[in-house]
């Protein structure tokens, strides 16, 4: 279970995230815990007055937050009557290693499951609740490493990961992950479940529930749930996150017989409603827009019909359609934030006289839209680029 800032904000709440703790019943718990309310950002505040200092030092001091609050809620516990212990950096039984990016580590997941298995498992089967420090890592030089703003998330599910744990459990101050920022949105949704890369888009599109990152790391069967600090109760209901990464290959799915309409109007909002209410009851696989133009890839039941349906249209201009089209669709997390992939695909399938006519992309994924005479050959190269 992790514990953000906000919960661990005041001594009162502290001791409230301890209570719950304790009384969840759980057999074998680790407590991964954040920096205490805005510790962190007043860390990097100080920092960045004094001047450029570097990384390794940045990483040091802004260590400091997690650090305090590993003890101060190991005693929040002790105090309750738990056998509890805290582990920081620098212990022998530290177990997160990562690389030396100190600002944004990567965790090397073989060394660090070697470390938990060695130090976290016997700790646990002597029946202590062990508290880590979230978001730190320490490099095989010793040195402490961050994993990046939010990176308590992270953690959490590396920690689960590497113990096989039944569950992981992300407290949160909202109840459960909202289908909106309550800032913005008035009376958003709590929703009962959410698909694992419909959480990786709302994440990477701004949502502040979970670090995208993090959610590479859960398992299959791993139950995934965002509680409700104020609920009290790890137990209740909140959100659950279903579904996994499949981490180790790239998801590969490919759709024949779609149609590309291409209509030239002014991409306005009225325009755009017009269209997509025109498109109602048919399947709609992508969509790209240019100055005055906007494609629609889509299975239509009855293309003429549709066709003549959209050119009734006020907003349309002029339309045209492209049959016999194909759909290559690729997903992996590691689209997000390692750049390139686009590039080696597109060069890749040139190489062979593959024409392209469309890419499009969101968060975790690449769709490749081509003749559909040309699906096997292009994912054959695909799949040489993707492998090498």
């Amino acid at each position: 279970m992790k514990f953000g800032g906000a919960d661990l904000s005041s001594g009162e709440r502290i001791r409230k995230a301890a209570e719950m703790v304790v009384k969840s019943g759980f057999k074998e718990i680790v407590v991964v815990v954040s920096a205490m309310g805005s510790t962190t950002d007043n860390l990097i505040k100080i920092i960045s007055q004094i001047g450029c200092i570097n990384d390794k030092d940045y990483a040091d001091i802004v260590s400091m937050g997690e650090r305090t609050s590993a003890r101060i809620f190991c005693s929040a516990l002790k105090a309750l009557g738990a056998d509890a212990i805290y582990i920081e950096p620098g212990r022998d039984e530290w177990p997160i290693i990562t690389d030396s990016n100190f600002r944004d580590a990567k965790p090397l997941m073989e060394e660090t499951c070697k470390r938990v298995n060695e130090h976290i498992e016997p700790l646990l089967s002597q029946g202590k609740i062990v508290v880590v420090c979230g978001f730190l890592g320490v490099d095989k030089d010793g040195n402490v490493t961050t994993l990046g703003r939010g990176g308590s998330d992270t953690t959490a599910l590396i920690l689960a990961n590497c113990l096989k744990a039944d569950e992981v459990i992300l407290v949160k101050e909202t109840e459960g992950v909202l289908s909106a920022d309550p800032r913005i949105v008035q009376n958003p949704r709590t929703m009962e479940k959410v698909d694992i890369y419909e959480m990786f888009a709302l994440a990477h599109g701004g949502a502040k529930i979970i670090k995208a990152e993090a959610l590479k790391y859960k398992l299959p069967g791993q139950k995934l749930r965002v509680v409700s600090f104020s609920s009290g109760d790890l137990r209740s209901p909140g959100t659950e996150i279903v579904g996994v990464f499949n981490s180790d290959s790239f998801e590969i799915r490919e759709r024949k017989g779609l149609a590309a309409i291409s209509l030239i109007c002014d991409i306005k909002p009225e325009n755009l409603s017009q269209i997509f209410a025109a498109l109602a009851g048919n399947e709609i696989l992508g969509i790209s827009t240019g100055r005055n133009s906007i494609t629609v890839f889509i299975m239509a039941e009855n293309l003429k019909d549709l066709m003549n349906r959209l050119h009734g249209l006020s907003a349309v201009k002029a339309l045209s359609c492209l049959t016999n089209v194909g759909l290559i669709e690729i997903l992996h997390p590691i689209f997000v934030d390692s750049p390139g992939w686009i590039a080696k695909i597109a060069g890749a399938l040139a190489s062979k006289d593959i024409n392209i006519i469309e890419i499009t992309t969101s968060k975790a994924t690449i769709n490749i839209f081509i003749d559909e005479a040309k699906i096997k050959e292009a994912i054959n190269v695909v799949r040489g680029v993707l492998e090498a």
